[in-house]
């Protein structure tokens, strides 16, 4: 009877247990870090973009090149007089979802000189 009311090996089933909660806490982070690496490389490709007009050159050809390779995909550019405007979509970790609703903005805006 005494075996039977043991805890001994009570920590490995919790641990089983919380395993799926801490994996999905785990790939909430990563999207959230992704999110934020997608605004940066995007307001990095506004900015590229708007020093280009600034100098009359080609302000989507810099963007896109600006931008690592894996957020070339869906990105689209509008320029304004010299306000560059690059919308980037959010690389999705999670298979068979789209991203294409999930973008971030980024503007930016140099005198020309």
């Amino acid at each position: 009877m005494r075996r039977l009311w043991s805890e001994r090996g009570s920590a490995s089933v919790e641990l089983i247990g919380m395993t799926p909660l801490l994996v999905l806490a785990a790939l909430a982070a990563w999207q959230m870090l992704l999110v934020a690496y997608s605004a940066t490389s995007a307001e990095n490709a506004a900015r590229a973009a708007s020093r280009v007009i600034a100098l009359s050159g080609d302000p989507a050809r810099t963007a896109r090149s600006t931008l690592p390779a894996a957020l070339r995909h869906g990105v689209s550019e509008d320029t304004t007089g010299t306000r560059a405007t690059v919308h980037v979509r959010v690389p999705i970790i999670v298979p068979g979802v789209d991203s294409g609703t999930l973008t971030v903005t980024r503007s930016a805006e140099l005198p020309r000189g």
